[in-house]
């Protein structure tokens, strides 16, 4: 491999396809073991709320990241770090607008096993994808990526 090809963040999965994992696989459960707890209007009104705040959020970031001309894709270089919009509150708003949007789809589901899987998700998504970016940013920008670490929090 050339070093272009090597220039970016070595990430273990398309973090997309992590989230969709973990969404199949609480639906399957569920289908298997249900819970038999009444799921209220309201829950899935706040699933659907989710969903759209997450579309939002995610969009947003991928808007701001569009604006400096830099890839949401992992496995493509980054070119600039983007420090507008979501990015003044979280480090990984992508990441927290596709959680927010699996969180809201269990909610519409009615299974609790997406709220039991949570922190699973997060664990496997901070481990496998935000650490391999964070190490991959600090080694290409350096100071400045360290600066803005210090200044906005992982996740929120």
């Amino acid at each position: 491999m050339t070093e272009q090809n090597m220039d970016h963040a070595q990430v273990m999965a398309p973090p997309p396809l992590i989230f969709l994992g973990y969404l199949i696989g609480t639906l399957i459960l569920n289908w298997v073991a249900p819970f038999r707890e009444p799921w209220t209007f309201a829950l899935r009104i706040l699933g659907g709320v989710m969903v759209i705040a997450g579309f939002m959020l995610a969009g947003s970031a991928i808007s701001q990241m569009r604006k400096v001309h830099t890839s949401p894709d992992p496995h493509e270089s980054v070119t600039a770090l983007v420090f507008s919009g979501p990015y003044r509150f979280t480090r990984n708003p992508i990441y927290l607008g596709f959680f927010l949007i699996y969180l809201g789809f269990t909610l519409l589901a009615g299974t609790l096993w997406g709220l039991i899987a949570s922190p699973f998700l997060i664990w496997t998504i901070t481990s496998s994808v935000i650490h391999a970016e964070e190490t991959y940013l600090d080694g290409k920008f350096g100071e400045q990526y360290r600066e803005f670490r210090s200044r906005v929090r992982r996740w929120i």
